[in-house]
């Protein structure tokens, strides 16, 4: 799918939010995260890698963020960037799906290669 105005906006709301920042014990900001919902409304978020496992990447504090701040569920479009746009990791890919099932028909993901793909396209099959 090709990439609309929104998208590109979406890129760089994600983008502006990286910069790797040192913390007592981790790095947080390698990544961030922009997401659209269906009705519209746009939410961010940063990744945290700190010691022992503890933290969290970008696309589930965009998505907590939505979920904090709205009654909705449904990601129209999201994007992760790092030093370029990125691939969700399979935990994210998941945590769509589960928030809400039809997010795995329509939710977009940008991609790398300036693409978009359908969440489906990247999980397999449903497990529960």
């Amino acid at each position: 799918m090709t990439l609309t105005d929104e998208d590109i906006e979406l890129i760089g709301k994600a983008k502006a939010l990286v910069g790797d920042k040192k913390v007592s014990c981790g790095v947080v900001k390698e990544v961030g995260a922009a997401l659209i919902t269906e009705e519209g409304k746009i939410f961010t978020g940063v990744s945290l890698d700190l010691a022992c496992g503890i933290g969290f990447c970008a696309e589930h504090s965009a998505i907590a963020n939505m979920i904090s701040h709205t009654d909705e569920t449904r990601i129209k479009t999201i994007v992760a960037f790092g030093s370029d746009i990125m691939y969700p990791c399979g935990r994210c890919r998941e945590m769509m799906g589960l928030i809400d099932n039809s997010n795995r028909e329509f939710t977009d993901i940008i991609i790398p290669g300036m693409k978009k793909v359908k969440l489906k396209e990247l999980l397999p099959g449903e497990w529960k």
